[in-house]
């Protein structure tokens, strides 16, 4: 299994959670039969999407630490990274400050609305 591969699959298991997809289904037949109101379900998908945020933030570090390990059969401590790795990190490191910044202004756009 490539790194890729492992790496999506656990993003994607973040993100299409099977208990907060059927949770959301329910919401969403709630709202339809109008036990919910459009504002509520707004709420609660900011918040999952929020929640999801932090997962992935929160499973960052621990992946590339995955990664490097599984790169060599020895441990590869920080300081001993070779400058093709530092690079690799560095460039991850900036994609995911980019996400984080996308998701931010993405909820924000969508806080302004529920506002509205």
């Amino acid at each position: 299994m490539t790194k890729g591969k492992i790496l999506k699959d656990i993003i994607e298991e973040v993100l299409f959670n099977k208990n907060e997809l059927d949770q959301l289904k329910q919401l969403i037949n709630d709202l339809y039969d109008r036990r919910l109101t459009p504002k509520e379900l707004r709420v609660y998908i900011f918040d999952q999407k929020n929640k999801n945020m932090d997962k992935l933030v929160e499973l960052f570090p621990y992946l590339i630490k995955q990664l490097k390990m599984n790169d060599s059969p020895t441990q590869i401590t920080e300081n001993s990274l070779d400058v093709k790795r530092q690079a690799e990190l560095l460039e991850k490191d900036k994609f995911i400050e980019h996400i984080g910044m996308r998701v931010n202004t993405i909820f924000n756009k969508l806080n302004k609305r529920m506002k509205a």
